[in-house]
């Protein structure tokens, strides 16, 4: 019975601390340090795709690339290739943000309204 309240040693106070700070401040900044490397975020818009050419379309005067693995769905929901996308026209558009100097990569064009003058030609300021 006396063994029960046997008196056990004090716990250091700086063994408290670094308990509580690995339990709760390190991994709050690995999540923060996660978000600064890009996590994959995927952005999806209703743009006004301008013009288009090999390996990319014009949004805002800013060119994004479209790969072979970009889904592109014409207004009636079929797969279309990046030479058969008619521009200018309004579009859902799912992207990876990158920084300035990079171009976003397209996942996923939807193509909402064909705009006037709409065309699937490439034109002579091609982007790509």
């Amino acid at each position: 019975m006396m063994s029960r309240f046997r008196k056990q040693p004090p716990i250091k106070t700086s063994v408290l601390v670094s308990c509580f700070v690995t339990a709760f401040f390190l991994p709050a900044y690995f999540l923060c340090f996660a978000e600064n490397q890009g996590d994959g975020t995927v952005v999806s818009k209703t743009v006004t795709i301008q013009s288009k050419g090999d390996g990319g379309i014009v949004i805002d005067g800013r060119r994004y690339a479209v790969k072979k693995s970009t889904t592109i769905l014409d207004a009636l929901g079929k797969g279309i290739s990046l030479c058969d996308l008619p521009v200018p026209c309004e579009a859902v558009v799912e992207y990876r943000p990158t920084t300035e100097n990079q171009a976003p990569v397209c996942l996923k064009i939807e193509v909402k309204r064909l705009l006037q003058g709409a065309s699937s030609m490439v034109v002579a300021d091609d982007p790509g």
